[in-house]
């Protein structure tokens, strides 16, 4: 069993072994109720699945839009991979020159 201290600001450190065993991350949050007794407990709170979706509406609404119309998805792809590498290659000849 492992321990911990609370500080003055009411905040304990959950071990670096039970949070890796949890999988708990910066930010996480946890739910906590008092048990009979005395004691508490705290767990892992549900995510509010609504709210993580209304975060990301419409940040990848310009996604949808096709960039070259009338072509298929792979001669999209094509086209895509194509003006990719030129601009790489156009990077590369300006380095290449200074």
């Amino acid at each position: 069993m492992e321990s911990t201290r609370v500080s003055s600001k009411g905040q304990m450190i959950i071990p670096k072994r039970v949070r890796e065993a949890l999988g708990l991350k910066k930010g996480a949050e946890l739910a906590v109720e008092l048990l009979p007794g005395g004691g508490f407990a705290a767990r892992l709170k549900a995510p509010d699945l609504v709210t993580q979706v209304r975060a990301l509406a419409g940040s990848l609404s310009h996604r949808g839009k096709p960039r070259w119309p009338g072509l298929t998805d792979d001669e999209a792809v094509l086209r895509a991979v194509a003006e990719d590498d030129a601009r790489i290659r156009a990077y590369a000849r300006k380095r290449r020159r200074k």
